[in-house]
């Protein structure tokens, strides 16, 4: 197995790759799994250990996240495709935000591996996709309601989950209104999670663990909160290590690159690979079920 999820809707490429381990969970005898973001780590370790294969070796379930962020690692990569292909594991590679449509890796993966692109959902489609959302979980809506909150959260489906299931539990049982959602629900400009990223950013811990401690208290949930950090620190890194480059290049809209380019300069590249790190061992941690999300959020603040 051979799979390249890619885009800007990280929510759908992270709900893709949950179903795809759990599918792979119910077929395969084990799991010998595995979880690197190259942004943080090399190719090199990457490639040894598909090498180690043996006759009676489980094969291995690898997921490298954002392979093209790193140029050494993406190159490594190309250089070799050929025995990726025939090593017989189970391997996604998942790459977050905008790839160029010449990107030499891109190409690659077409020619040898499942693909498949998750845009942002925007009008009927972000609509629609709402509404299947809300009766999945049991809400109660009609069509002009999934297009009131589709205009109030953008294409966010981070938030768009974090609303919904908030929507769902406060009027259970009942039907949800244009009026309901207007009146809990906050448009993307007026969110003061920005504010909690930023002090996140500006190493404010008591600032951050208090915004983050009254997020939940109105009951945004923490993977959602967890979600909009590593988004953020995934763009410092970006911008930090790819010195001149512009916000399209980077597929980053421009206000957040502005801001993140004053970020930035707070952090030297080795504490933002640093950070990273944990915030992504905190994310593996909390969905491996090694620690509550609200435990493994006040620990990442207090670590940063």
């Amino acid at each position: 197995m051979l799979i390249f999820l890619y885009g800007p809707d990280t929510f759908r490429i992270s709900k893709k790759l949950e179903q795809i381990i759990e599918e792979y969970k119910k077929r395969a005898k084990g799991l010998d799994f595995s979880m690197i973001d190259a942004q943080v780590a090399g190719a090199v370790d990457f490639l040894k250990e598909l090498r180690q294969t043996s006759l009676f070796q489980e094969k291995k379930f690898i997921v490298v996240k954002n392979p093209i962020s790193n140029k050494d690692f993406k190159e490594s990569l190309i250089d070799n495709m050929e025995m990726i292909v025939g090593s017989g594991h189970n391997l996604v590679f998942c790459q977050e935000g905008k790839v160029l449509k010449t990107d030499r890796l891109l190409s690659a993966f077409k020619k040898n591996a499942q693909v498949q692109e998750f845009i942002l959902l925007e009008g009927e489609q972000l609509a629609a996709w709402i509404a299947a959302r809300f009766k999945s979980l049991g809400g109660l809506v009609d069509m002009a309601v999934a297009r009131a909150l589709a205009v109030r959260i953008g294409s966010d489906l981070w938030r768009a989950e974090n609303e919904i299931q908030k929507a769902v539990h406060y009027f259970l049982g009942r039907q949800i209104s244009v009026a309901d959602i207007e009146e809990s629900v906050a448009r993307a400009d007026e969110s003061n999670i920005f504010k909690t990223i930023d002090a996140v950013a500006a190493r404010d811990k008591k600032t951050a663990i208090r915004l983050v401690r009254d997020h939940i208290g109105k009951g945004d949930h923490p993977l959602y909160l967890l979600a909009m950090i590593a988004s953020q620190f995934r763009n410092l890194l970006l911008v930090k290590s790819n010195g001149q480059a512009g916000a399209g290049h980077l597929g980053i809209h421009p206000y957040v690159f502005s801001k993140t380019v004053q970020q930035a300069r707070r952090f030297s590249l080795e504490d933002l690979q640093n950070i990273y790190r944990k915030v992504f061992q905190t994310d593996l941690d909390i969905k491996t079920g090694k620690i509550s999300p609200e435990a493994g959020i006040d620990l990442l603040l207090a670590s940063i």
